[in-house]
């Protein structure tokens, strides 16, 4: 790719803008290349602003202003006297998809949420002509849609008419999907009208999507290959099984994998995602997992300067840092060529200059969600038709009996037996030497939708101590890493906000009166989980009256036994008078999970026994 050099010069006097949150500069970039001169920059992150130093003189001015601060503490002074234009768009990751996934999108209950407070701060002070202010889509459904009520009526209480849409930079020359809320305020009488696709079927001239391979065509790596391939780690020999397009679900039952690794949406969609070199990739993550894709067709990650091109940057743009920090610039960067048109459509329309471009009717709705509706309807036909083709399924779970120890528990030397057949096994466990029985359940697995290929399961557990219900489910764990290709129990079940489980609980009996035993029957019913309860509903399954200092000493006591129970003082989405448990199991050792509980941290020893 050709150093991108300007698409036009703008007539007439420059129009000069600050920017922002400003990164790697991506947006900037874009802007610049249209004929904007960027006269003033900050960001808190010391990386990005060394790399844009790095690139005075060859992308940006010379004379470009760059100030390293948090916005809350910027210091005005350093602000120019004037600006035409703002641009920028605060961290996104308390509105992000990935946010809701990991427990709630927090919004402005974050305070990563509260820096448009920042921005909406400068542009009261400078009064520019116009703002641009972007983000992620879920910005706009965060706290069922009052933060973006209160950031549009902010802009709108300092004299700016607000349009805004959600647009994507595939349609405009990026070789990935990557959808943003714009946001544009202005001061004309006439509504602010967003750039026509260049590309696609919204585009007027159908121009297919710039495909991965395309994007990445003459391009000479200078970064050592052999480091990016995927050699070690649990997951590292599935990748080159996984075919170009495709992603962990080529392991699951419903794809007709014969021997099924992951349950149907148990992971995110990127978790061993492999591109296709001839179509576009998904979006590319800023802090990528070992496992998180995109991953080059060719089984290893894409060098700094593949992600650099497939972002739009041009090839002699130098981003400075490790590869981990070059990475995160650019996997946090506005798509240069995306920001280029949005950049001519502000030329045009509130800078009165002289551009060629089609611009989007306000009532014109673009096709892309229907695109992945389409797409997920074909998917459910995939599966259709794999569940309705001759299965050639082998055995998913095999028999095997063995002993083993499966902590915790204070015994020595093995404390469960397991002996299993064809469809059948069945784990016998103790947690100490009484040997009173604590409790007993049977849990069915299906295979497929063919009730003959079920495995039935059951656990029958001794002991006295509230451990017992986690040594249980530690068990279960354990036998399904054994007896299949299943990495956990957590496989078997899928992530909590989109459940797909392949197992269900038969029945539970508890055998004492233990009020631990009370709350795993409750949590087994998945109806129960991911539900909202009163929190004195927590309480009244211990018997205790209903204090916030046992409520909270409970979650606490909870959660060290590997519950994932929420409340608001575990994950601030969550209402301040309600819980939840997200799984009808304790979590595995193998599943990573932040247990602290932000509240009146105290001990919570005999807690339980007090309860009895």
């Amino acid at each position: 790719m050709a150093h991108l050099k300007k698409i036009q010069n703008l007539p007439g006097k420059s129009i000069k803008l600050v920017s922002l949150f400003t990164g790697a500069g991506g947006l900037d970039l874009g802007f610049e290349q249209a004929g904007f001169e960027t006269v003033y920059a900050t960001d808190f992150d010391t990386a990005c602003c060394e790399t844009l130093k790095k690139n005075i003189g060859k992308h940006f001015p010379s004379k470009m202003k760059i100030v390293e601060s948090d916005i809350r503490k910027l210091d005005f002074k350093t602000l120019p006297q004037k600006a035409d234009l703002v641009i920028g768009g605060p961290p996104c990751q308390t509105f992000s998809a990935s946010g809701r996934r990991a427990g709630g999108a927090r919004g402005r209950l974050d305070e990563r949420g509260t820096l448009f407070e920042a921005y909406l701060k400068v542009i009261k002070h400078l009064k520019p002509k116009a703002f641009l202010f972007e983000n992620v889509r879920g910005i706009l459904g965060t706290n069922e849609g009052k933060d973006w009520e209160a950031i549009v009526s902010s802009f709108e209480g300092l004299g700016y008419q607000i349009q805004y849409r959600i647009l994507d930079a595939l349609d405009y020359g990026a070789p990935q999907q990557r959808e943003r809320m714009i946001m544009v305020g202005h001061k004309n009488r006439k509504a602010f009208l967003f750039p026509e696709p260049l590309f696609g079927p919204d585009s007027a001239t159908n121009r297919k999507h710039i495909s991965a391979g395309a994007a990445l065509k003459g391009l000479k790596n200078t970064e050592p290959l052999e480091p990016l391939y995927l050699k070690d780690g649990k997951y590292a020999h599935l990748l080159k099984l996984v075919p170009p397009g495709d992603n962990y679900l080529f392991f699951t039952a419903k794809r007709g994998y014969p021997t099924p690794i992951f349950a149907y949406r148990s992971r995110f969609s990127d978790f061993l995602y492999k591109a296709n070199p001839a179509f576009p990739i998904k979006t590319l993550i800023a802090s990528p997992g070992k496992y998180t894709g995109p991953f080059h067709w060719e089984n290893r990650s894409f060098t700094v300067a593949e992600y650099a091109r497939l972002q739009g940057f041009p090839d002699d743009f130098v981003f400075t840092g490790s590869r981990k920090d070059a990475v995160k610039q650019i996997g946090n960067s506005v798509s240069p060529k995306f920001a280029r048109c949005l950049a001519l459509a502000i030329a045009k329309q509130i800078f009165s200059k002289k551009v060629d471009m089609h611009l989007l009717p306000e009532n014109r709705i673009l096709s892309f969600d229907k695109r992945k509706g389409q797409k997920a309807q074909n998917t459910r036909l995939h599966h259709k038709k794999v569940q309705s083709a001759p299965q050639k399924t082998s055995k998913v779970f095999t028999p095997n009996t063995y002993m083993t120890h499966i902590s915790p528990s204070s015994l020595k030397g093995p404390n469960a037996t397991v002996i299993a057949n064809e469809g059948h096994a069945k784990i016998v466990l103790h947690t100490d030497e009484s040997n009173k029985p604590f409790a007993e359940m049977i849990i069915k697995i299906m295979h497929d939708s063919k009730s003959e290929t079920n495995t039935l399961l059951s656990i029958a557990a001794y002991g006295e101590s509230e451990i017992t219900i986690q040594t249980m489910w530690n068990a279960v764990d354990d036998w399904v890493i054994r007896a299949s290709k299943f990495h956990s129990l957590f496989e078997l079940y899928g992530h909590f906000t989109e459940p797909h489980p392949i197992f269900e609980v038969i029945s539970f009996t508890a055998h004492t009166n233990h009020p631990i035993g009370r709350f795993a029957k409750h949590c087994v019913n998945f109806e129960n989980c991911s539900r909202h309860f009163p929190r004195e509903h927590l309480t009244d399954l211990f018997g205790l009256a209903f204090r916030e200092k046992s409520f909270i000493r409970l979650v606490e006591t909870l959660r060290g036994y590997r519950f994932d129970i929420r409340c608001h003082e575990t994950n601030v989405t969550m209402p301040e008078d309600k819980y939840m448990v997200c799984y009808p199991f304790s979590l595995p050792f193998t599943k990573q999970m932040n247990f602290a509980v932000k509240k009146n941290q105290v001990e919570h020893d005999g807690l339980l026994e007090a309860a009895e």
